[in-house]
């Protein structure tokens, strides 16, 4: 397997190939800032019986894209959630924060050849940007109760899925 960032293809080679993937050395190994980095939010909750988000973590999707949309405007960018519910959670939280902040609509509006999107798994396929954030929603609910049902995941060809999200 060859890839610039052996972090994107070391959780498949792990979990699905047994470690049994050889993966050509990459320059960019040591450069700072590249390759796949998980942000674990604590303070979140999973709101199993009702919306089926997880809205603290949209909220902090929302505003981690905004802080990119003004620090990187150069580097593409997309979001990638593992349901519906949780892309559309997302959009609600961008929607409020464009519009409290109009300077950076340009980033928004697609004029490059990858404009930015906010897909849902089942939706997204051989999307490529620079940065992809992806939002998991789910976890513990408020009770600290953890379902080990995760959506399109836990059915038929969800690793599929998550292999070619990854």
């Amino acid at each position: 397997y060859r890839s610039k960032h052996q972090s994107l293809i070391a959780v498949s080679n792990r979990e699905f190939y047994e470690n049994k993937l050889f993966i050509v050395p990459s320059p960019f190994d040591a450069v700072a800032g590249m390759g796949l980095k998980f942000n674990f939010l604590k303070d979140t909750a999973y709101d199993r019986g009702g919306t089926r988000t997880n809205p603290k973590e949209a909220k902090a999707v929302a505003e981690a894209v905004m802080r990119h949309a003004r620090a990187h405007q150069e580097q593409t960018l997309g979001v990638a959630t593992f349901s519906v519910s949780q892309r559309q959670a997302i959009q609600k939280e961008l929607e409020l924060l464009r519009r409290a902040n109009p300077d950076l609509e340009e980033f928004f509006e697609g004029g490059s050849a990858e404009p930015f999107f906010v897909k849902n798994l089942e939706n997204i396929q051989g999307d490529e940007r620079d940065v992809i954030f992806i939002s998991v929603g789910y976890g513990k609910t408020e009770e600290g109760y953890l379902a080990h049902n995760f959506g399109p995941l836990s059915g038929e060809g969800g690793e599929r899925r998550l292999n070619v999200l990854i």
